[in-house]
């Protein structure tokens, strides 16, 4: 089921897990039709879409991630389904080389500030952590 945010129970197995390798998380994303941005954020009023918004939150995470070694492998706009079906938006593939470092980057000094941008723009997630077993140009 479509979520915001992971429960406490589903945070503690991830971050308690022994698992030390790398992973890749497989967030499946549906945009707000238009953001919404708190009344004290700059951006509030603004008639724009939630992507544009989430984007911002995307471009920033980015960057926190490669500070710990993350990176972005792919955010593309979904096209359509091929096999089942569903209602997302987007899907976004990131690469940490391990959990700590994907933990690091919540805790990064501008996450708060970056995290506004998820809040206006993202309607629900999900997202599904993976043991990396094969990633062209990533090493185990």
């Amino acid at each position: 089921m479509p979520a915001f945010q992971p429960t406490a129970d589903q945070f503690r197995a991830f971050r308690d897990d022994p698992y030390d390798g790398p992973i890749a998380q497989v967030n499946l994303l549906k945009f707000r039709v238009k953001a919404e941005y708190q009344k004290d954020d700059p951006e509030y009023g603004n008639d724009e879409p939630g992507r544009d918004a989430y984007q911002r939150y995307a471009d920033a995470f980015g960057v926190a991630a490669a500070e710990v070694g993350g990176a972005c492998l792919l955010m593309g706009k979904a096209e359509r389904y091929f096999i089942g079906n569903g209602d997302w938006d987007a899907v976004m593939v990131m690469h940490f080389p391990n959990r700590q470092a994907f933990i690091a980057t919540l805790n990064h000094k501008d996450y708060q500030s970056m995290a506004r941008h998820r809040e206006a723009g993202l309607l629900c997630q999900e997202l599904i952590t993976t043991r990396v077993e094969r990633a062209e140009g990533f090493t185990k």
